[in-house]
């Protein structure tokens, strides 16, 4: 079992870049993690972790159908009460997922304990080390709510 899990959604390979970013800050928190794409993760994965991070591109202003269907099927069934969590996304045009799925996440339960981040396309130098501290801060009230 993860302290932290990591769920994401890639179309063309940023967010992804964005998530391996956050990954390694989870890392340094000395959490344990797991990191998988929207169609492979699971109910479970959600259920058994401290901290859930979601990310997403944005598709037409929104953030992507696979991850809205994640919240609204799988992470409403893992009953994220009392889960730390955070969200990150990446965009090309315009930037309005991440306030809707920080929303989406918080009105299912879950406590952000880490500002969002929202990457034009994937950013590199400061932008990969506010991803890192994302993931850090997560992984970090991860461990504290398993003391």
């Amino acid at each position: 079992m993860a302290d932290v899990v990591i769920i994401y959604d890639s179309r063309t390979g940023n967010t992804e870049k964005a998530a391996r970013e956050i990954l390694a800050g989870v890392m340094e928190s000395g959490a344990s993690v797991d990191i998988k794409k929207v169609d492979e993760a699971t109910v479970d994965d959600v259920r058994k972790a401290k901290g859930i991070i979601l990310g997403s591109p944005n598709i037409n202003d929104n953030y992507s159908a696979k991850i809205r269907s994640f919240v609204e099927t799988k992470l409403v069934q893992a009953k994220p009460h009392e889960k730390v969590g955070a969200a990150f996304g990446t965009y090309k045009w315009n930037m309005d997922n991440l306030k809707r799925l920080e929303n989406d996440m918080r009105w299912k339960g879950v406590r952000l304990v880490a500002e969002g981040i929202n990457v034009h396309r994937h950013g590199d130098g400061e932008v990969a080390k506010k991803l890192r501290e994302l993931g850090r801060k997560v992984g970090e009230e991860a461990r504290k709510s398993s003391a």
